[in-house]
Order: C-alpha cells, then structure tokens, then sequence
C-alpha cells in the first residue's frame, strides 16, 4: 500500500502544480513590454479605444504610473521606470466584449 500512496501523492501535487501554472489569475503576466511612449500617452490612448467601444473602467494611481481596471480581474499597469514605460497586461475572464485588451499593446504601446 505504501508503494502505491508515494507515487499517487506526487502526482496529484504535480497536478495541482500544473493547474496552477494555468491558471489565468495566476497574477503573471501575459503580455509584459516597453515602449517609448509616455505613461499619460499609453493611459489616453487605452482611454480612447476603451470609449470607441463602449467599455468602462477604473484607473487607480501607481508609483510612477497608472493601472487600469477593466473588470473581471482585466488589469493593466503602465509605469514608467528608468527612461521607458513598461506595459504590462494582466488577464482575466475573457468574453467577447473584452478581446480587443489583448491586442491593445500593439496599439497604444508599440
């Protein structure tokens, strides 16, 4: 029995582990870049593309920057650090109306 409970045991903790590693509220980053645009410059475009479609958010203040809160754990952090801006997108719940915050590091901080 006790042959058995060993290998059962690690594998259900590497189990456990590799969920975890998925987990989309893991708090790691998908999308983690650097831009020569400005913090405020990032935040308003982030603001234009957010009102084009309609969607509303809570901005709350950083050192050195701002993040935004689209909601269902959506979050980005723009700071600014050592003469660059860092862009970092933090996914949550996705669903058809929030798609376009994948992609709008490309847009906003190129």
């Amino acid at each position: 029995m006790k042959k058995l409970a060993v290998p059962l045991a690690l594998s259900l903790s590497l189990g456990a582990c590799a969920w975890f590693q998925g987990n989309p509220d893991s708090g790691q980053p998908v999308i983690d870049s650097t831009t020569n645009r400005s913090v405020q410059d990032v935040v308003s475009c982030l603001t234009a593309e957010a009102a084009r479609r309609g969607v509303s958010f809570q901005t709350s203040a950083l050192p050195q920057g701002e993040m935004l809160d689209f909601g269902d754990s959506n979050i980005i952090k723009i700071r600014a650090d050592n003469g660059t801006t860092t862009y970092r997108f933090y996914p949550g719940k996705r669903h058809k109306g929030n798609l376009w915050i994948e992609s709008a590091s490309k847009t906003c901080a190129p």
